[in-house]
């Protein structure tokens, strides 16, 4: 694989330096003379589309190359793929690893808004063949924005008294709570809330 790799860096490498020299060769021509320039641009048009051939045949060799799995690397993949759920939770699999899952498995997604009112049709197409369908309500104008929980704004003016905005931060991630987004809070964060979130109305039975 390693020999094959190196051939192809040699051929391109081959190809990208007559496309120069042919850049070169039509550079240096009189204008004037149009017979001449006008052989050495398609001769420097085709050494060009040479090294676009080879580019991509590098490319997908290369893409190629990466499922080209020994035994062992197909049974540790296998393994793992019966237990993707432990994967997807891992605290050591990050966001960016669970997009590039859901890219290998998903082949499309259909939306469909206009079938049923106030729902949204979806068709997922996984890679497999199967199909998975099923709809959701349409969300209104407002609906669903983003807002940190009420258990954290209320903490947040419960310890804003006594507390700064760096140990109440601080404390919130401790707690395991998360800012709108559903990232670790700050100062930052802390300061907007005091500022601009009314403290939340507790409703007590009586």
């Amino acid at each position: 694989m390693t020999a094959q790799r190196r051939q192809r860096e040699l051929q391109l490498e081959q190809a990208r330096y007559e496309a120069r020299l042919a850049q070169r060769q039509y550079d240096s021509v009189d204008p004037s003379n149009r017979l001449v320039a006008s052989e050495l641009e398609r001769r420097w048009n085709e050494k060009l589309e040479r090294v676009a051939q080879l580019e991509r045949a590098y490319a997908q060799a290369e893409d190629e190359a990466q499922w080209n799995l020994t035994v062992e690397e197909r049974e540790s993949i296998a393994e793992l793929s019966r237990d993707l759920p432990a994967i997807w939770g891992a605290e050591t699999t990050t966001n960016q690893d669970r997009k590039q899952l859901l890219r290998m498995v998903i082949e499309s997604v259909q939306l469909d808004g206009i079938s049923q009112a106030g729902q949204i049709e979806i068709q997922i197409h996984w890679r497999s063949g199967t199909i998975t369908s099923f709809s959701v309500k349409r969300s209104r104008p407002g609906e669903g924005s983003l807002k940190t929980s009420e258990e954290a704004v209320s903490r947040i003016h419960e310890m804003a008294p006594r507390s700064g905005y760096k140990e109440i931060a601080a404390r919130l991630n401790r707690l395991g709570l998360r800012s709108a987004f559903g990232r670790l809070f700050t100062t930052q964060h802390v300061g907007y809330i005091v500022s601009v979130r009314p403290t939340p109305v507790v409703s007590r039975d009586l």
